[in-house]
């Protein structure tokens, strides 16, 4: 009403249309006592704002290339509504209809009659709207749930309490799934991802550690995990808390084809040759490269079911926390990680073996703590 723009609402199958985004946006305009002023054709999934012309048009995105086809000559499509956006199995789904519909430079083109004086142009509009999954590490709550978040991006999280609106009846049913089903409550009224089964690292606190803090650590550990190919190197140096059992990942270097001398001017540089770092021991070659540039360094002993205790025993800590603006890589892999499932769809006791390079490099440099109870082997 207010801008001379068009707008597109979808849904993931067009059959769902009709009877949910198109018939909530006419009940808007009849809250808002304005739907004298638009005129309603679910026939074509269209509904024309009559003073100006412009449209709210409806597509499903089970088709693509209807999508190609949605052109609005005189008011440029620029408002994107994806309702339950967890209906999409991929993120690149929803790329693929944010580049084929809204594709024009709108910047200094659209500004609304009443907003020309603020000098306030109207750019594109996203809107997404979804129950978050059940599963933790679905797309969908690893982009919106998460620390990263983009800078030009809002999250909300509204329940059935913020909806003045809701009948008694419905109130009365959450309360009685609150009592006798918790964890549905907590996922089908609440919003929360309580995942299919156990979720790995509930210990995770994301914050800034200080340089204050940081000066006063003194049990510190180190690993590397090697790279080849398009898998990164990842060396990180961590600190133990023994008395509380917390872990905190301190530093960083992470990243693609980085060669072991590259890897040890960056050691030797930040000065953090002189502590024994604990690396994967399937390079024993890299290993001894690595001696030759003045790094301490040694292989890991790792042993059967090795794996699976390291990651218990980072699994069953107090705390792990993460910076992620020091260890932004080591973040991002720990918040993601999820455990393997089986044919059936069960979850195996190990995590998954990708995008865990920070994980594996944090098994390492931890080994000796495991080893020799609580004290560094240095």
């Amino acid at each position: 009403m207010e801008y001379p723009v068009s707008a597109i609402c979808m849904r993931k199958v067009q059959n769902t249309i009709k009877k949910s985004v198109f018939e909530q946006i006419k009940a808007a305009t009849i809250v808002m006592g304005v739907s004298h002023l638009f005129k309603f054709v679910p026939s074509n999934l269209e509904i024309t704002y009559l003073p100006r012309g412009n449209k709210i048009y409806f597509a499903g995105a089970d088709d693509p290339e209807k999508l190609k086809s949605i052109k609005d000559a005189e008011y440029p499509v620029s408002i994107l509504w994806i309702e339950e956006l967890a209906e999409f199995k991929t993120e690149d789904e929803v790329t693929t209809i944010e580049n084929s519909v809204l594709r024009e430079e709108l910047v200094g083109k659209i500004t609304s009659e009443s907003a020309r004086k603020k000098a306030y142009t109207f750019d594109y509009s996203f809107y997404y709207s979804y129950n978050p999954p059940k599963r933790k590490q679905s797309w969908l709550n690893k982009k919106y749930e998460s620390v990263f978040i983009d800078a030009n991006t809002f999250v909300d999280h509204s329940t059935y309490l913020d909806n003045p609106h809701l009948s008694k009846r419905f109130i009365e049913e959450a309360e009685n799934v609150k009592a006798k089903k918790p964890r549905k409550y907590d996922w089908e009224y609440m919003g929360k991802a309580i995942g299919s089964g156990v979720v790995p690292f509930d210990n995770l606190t994301f914050r800034k550690i200080t340089n204050d803090e940081l000066r006063s650590f003194d049990n510190i550990v180190q690993g590397i995990d090697w790279g080849y190919g398009p898998d990164p190197y990842c060396f990180l140096r961590l600190h133990y808390d023994k008395t509380r059992r917390r872990l905190f990942l301190l530093d960083e270097h992470y990243g693609q084809k980085i060669s072991n001398r590259e890897a040890a001017e960056w050691i030797v540089k930040k000065g953090y040759q002189t502590i024994m770092i604990i690396a994967d021991s399937a390079e024993p070659k890299s290993i001894s490269e690595m001696k030759t540039y003045g790094v301490r360094i040694k292989g890991a002993v790792k042993g059967p079911g090795s794996v699976e205790f390291g990651e218990k025993w980072l699994d069953d800590l107090e705390e792990i926390v993460i910076d992620y603006e020091r260890t932004p890589f080591a973040a991002k892999e720990f918040e993601d990680i999820d455990y393997q499932t089986d044919s059936n769809g069960d979850q195996k006791a190990r995590l998954e073996d990708k995008d865990n390079h920070a994980i594996d490099t944090t098994r390492y440099a931890t080994e000796p703590l495991r080893k020799k109870g609580m004290s560094v082997l240095t």
